[in-house]
C-alpha cells in the first residue's frame, strides 16, 4: 500500500526461496500477533488496551479492497523501480496461510528503505560490497489484521491510524462542536474564537465526549465544584454560578478530564485515580 492517489498498491515480484522464507515469516508473525490475547474489545476510541486485549472494529471498510488484490494478485499491478519510490509506501499486506481470507499488515517506515542513495553496504563472504539496487528491510511485527468477516483488529489506533483513514471511526470535536460547547448554559469562556483556536486533539476528544454525555445539560455547578476537590481539581464559578472555562493548559485539561469522567475513586480503599482510558463495564 502507497500513500498514492492512483495506483495505491503494487506486487512484489518474489522468487520462490524468499517467497518461502516470507511467508514462514509472516506465519511467525501472526502467531506472536494473537499470542496471549485473551479478550477483544469493540474500539471506542479512548480505551488503550493492556496487553492481553485487542481493539476491533467490526464492519471495517476497506478502501483498497485488499481482499480482491490477495484472490487475484496478478490483476494488481507490479513493482516497477523506475516508476515506483520505495519511500511512498505504508504498509505491506499478505495473505494468511493458516486463515483462510484473514489479511495480514505490517506498518511500513522511511527506516525500512534501503536506498542506493544513502551509500548502503552489506556483508557479503568475507567482506562488505555495495548495494547496486534498492530494497527494503521487513519488520518484525504486523500491526493489524483484517479478518475474513470484516472486522479489523489491532492493539494500536496510533498505527493503524497511519495506514487507514479512520476519521469516521474516531470523533473528534469539530469546530462547530466546539462553538456548540462553549455555548452551553453551565460553562463561561472569556474569549471563544482564542478557545477554540487553541483547540487540540486532546481538547476535541474530550468535548464531544461530554457533548455526547449530556452532562452539561443538567449540572449542579456547585456540587460539581465540592466533588472536583476531591481529585484536587480547581473549579471557578462565575458570579452567576458558571464554571469558568480556565486560560491555563493544565487546568484546562483537568477540568476536561474531571468533566469526562475520567477521575474515579476505588472501591474497597476509596482511594482517587486518574484514568488514561476507560471503558463502560458490559
Amino acid at each position: 500500500m502507497t500513500h498514492s492517489s492512483k495506483d495505491n498498491i503494487f506486487r512484489f515480484p518474489l522468487s520462490q526461496p524468499l517467497q518461502a522464507q516470507l511467508r514462514a515469516e509472516f506465519d511467525k508473525q501472526e502467531a506472536v500477533f494473537f499470542q496471549n490475547i485473551e479478550e477483544e474489545v469493540s474500539f471506542n476510541g479512548y480505551y488503550h488496551p493492556e496487553s492481553d486485549e485487542i481493539l476491533v472494529i467490526d464492519n471495517f471498510s476497506d478502501p483498497y479492497n485488499l481482499a480482491a488484490a490477495i484472490a487475484d494478485p496478478m490483476s494488481v499491478p507490479r513493482y516497477d523501480a523506475k516508476n515506483t519510490d520505495l519511500s511512498n509506501i505504508k504498509a505491506i499486506f499478505c495473505g494468511s496461510d493458516n486463515h483462510p481470507g484473514r489479511i495480514l499488515i505490517q506498518r511500513f517506515q522511511q527506516s525500512n528503505v534501503i536506498s542506493v542513495n544513502k551509500f548502503a553496504i552489506f556483508f557479503s563472504g568475507d567482506s562488505f560490497v555495495k548495494f547496486s539496487d534498492d530494497g527494503i528491510s521487513i519488520d518484525q511485527k504486523i500491526c493489524s489484521v483484517i479478518e475474513s468477516d470484516g472486522v479489523l483488529k489491532f492493539p494500536s489506533f496510533h498505527f493503524v491510524r497511519q495506514i487507514f483513514e479512520m476519521t469516521s471511526y474516531f470523533n473528534e470535536a469539530t469546530d462547530d462542536d466546539i462553538l456548540e460547547f462553549s455555548k452551553c448554559s453551565a460553562l463561561s469562556i472569556s474569549d471563544s474564537k482564542k478557545f477554540m483556536g487553541n483547540a487540540n486533539q486532546f481538547i476535541r476528544k474530550k468535548i464531544i465526549s461530554i457533548l455526547k454525555s449530556n452532562l452539561l445539560d443538567n449540572i449542579d455547578c456547585n456540587s460539581l465544584k465540592i466533588q472536583a476537590q476531591r481529585f484536587k481539581v480547581s473549579i471557578d464559578l462565575s458570579s452567576d454560578g458558571k464554571i469558568i472555562i480556565p486560560e491555563n493548559k493544565k487546568d484546562l485539561r483537568n477540568l476536561l478530564k474531571f468533566l469526562d469522567e475520567d477521575f474515579f475513586e476505588s472501591t474497597i480503599k476509596k482511594t482517587p485515580y486518574v484514568s488514561s482510558s476507560k471503558r463502560a463495564v458490559q
